[in-house]
């Protein structure tokens, strides 16, 4: 359930940094804010974090997740692909391009909503039930890609556009 820890912390900090001199800024530069921290630590170190769950913890969590059927390859590549994603996300925190962090959102969108699918065959099919397949880690996998999209959303929509 560390996801939660990785959720609320980048919140916190977005919005604290937001607050701080808000009078100054715009709603569009505050939700620019509250985003760049959304992705540089919920998604970034959550991400990054989790991958290396998967990789050097691999056994337990498929144990957690109930699927233990196989070498646990999967784990590995599941790691690789959030690793990636994870790193794109925490360099948002530098790169300050809306169209590198829409891209971001994008491929972490796929990823997570792709997780959300195997976690949600896996209860249909094979009767899992498990927490770490069915509980809060298949909502984060929703929770992340709306929020991410929804902030961009509202920053886009707050901000005059940009001078070529």
């Amino acid at each position: 359930m560390i996801f939660v820890f990785w959720i609320v912390l980048g919140l916190i900090v977005g919005f604290f940094h937001a607050f701080r001199g808000r009078e100054t800024r715009s709603r569009g530069e505050n939700i620019a804010i509250i985003l760049r921290w959304w992705l540089g630590i919920t998604i970034g170190l959550g991400l990054i974090v989790g991958a290396a769950f998967h990789i050097f913890n691999g056994p337990q969590i498929a144990r957690e997740i109930c699927f233990t059927r196989g070498d646990g390859g999967f784990q590995f590549e599941n790691a690789m692909g959030d690793l990636a994603i994870g790193v794109a996300a925490f360099l948002c925190i530098w790169i300050r391009n809306p169209m590198f962090w829409v891209a971001v959102i994008l491929v972490m969108s796929i990823q997570v909503l792709g997780d959300a699918y195997g976690h949600i065959y896996q209860m249909v099919e094979n009767d899992n039930h498990c927490a770490d397949n069915t509980g809060l880690v298949l909502w984060s996998a929703f929770i992340l890609p709306v929020v991410s999209v929804a902030l961009f959303v509202m920053m886009r929509r707050s901000s005059p556009p940009e001078q070529p």
